[in-house]
């Protein structure tokens, strides 16, 4: 494959779904400028920013053409088809790459029911993607089909190897270690499978991520606090 030049990947250093690809593209070595954008300072809705994204979300990338390309999934896929990267990730083979592609299509709308049990235990937080129903009953449901649908009997999501399904969910699960959610008893498949991710070199970006979400939060009570006792 012909080298290419570096893009441009903006994203949110708190973000689920920016941190599966700013672990990619170190991991692979993949030439980038990593642009931070402060959502908590509204910079996703800058006239500079909605140019690229007109969403006013993140992540996205901007090749050096000025080729731009957002929504995660979409993305690292992309990155996998334009650039020279171990097979694993997303596989040639097309039955193991529909794997791959069989849970994307099932992955961005059950990812609501982590962050919607997250914030059933934080009701001072509000919640911008409110569910119908009980949140613990959606989220066990989720993660049921997650470990019966896709683990099954296999180390990782789509097969034997670590793949791109499995970095892209992995940080939504720092949602439910956050509010101390205990998956062994009722999904010891998916608590193995996530002990062996977090035993590859993903585990110190995951870590960050818990500790930098996790003040975000705190912060995030405080100032609505604060905010009530100015109103009084």
């Amino acid at each position: 494959m012909a080298t290419v030049k570096p893009f441009k990947l903006f994203h949110y250093f708190t973000c689920p779904y920016c941190k599966p690809i700013y672990y990619f593209v170190n991991k692979t070595q993949l030439a980038h400028e990593a642009i931070h954008i402060d959502l908590k300072k509204g910079e996703n809705r800058t006239p500079e920013y909605l140019a690229v994204n007109p969403f006013g979300r993140v992540p996205a990338i901007v090749e050096e053409d000025g080729f731009v390309l957002f929504e995660s999934s979409t993305v690292l896929r992309y990155l996998c088809n334009t650039r020279d990267v171990p097979d694993n990730w997303y596989p040639k083979d097309p039955r193991k790459r529909s794997q791959v592609d069989l849970f994307f299509d099932w992955y961005q709308p059950a990812t609501k029911a982590f962050g919607a049990y997250f914030y059933s235990k934080n009701p001072e937080i509000p919640n911008k993607a409110p569910i119908v129903g009980d949140p613990q009953e959606l989220l066990e449901k989720t993660l049921g089909e997650l470990e019966k649908t896709f683990l099954r009997d296999r180390k990782f999501l789509t097969s034997d190897e670590i793949s791109l399904a499995d970095i892209q969910i992995i940080f939504f699960f720092g949602y439910l270690e956050r509010v101390n959610y205990e998956l062994t008893t009722k999904f010891p498949g998916l608590q193995g499978w996530k002990d062996r991710v977090l035993a590859t070199d993903i585990k110190p970006e995951y870590e960050k991520y818990i500790v930098e979400a996790s003040k975000n939060t705190e912060d995030l009570k405080k100032q609505i606090l604060a905010s009530k006792a100015e109103t009084k």
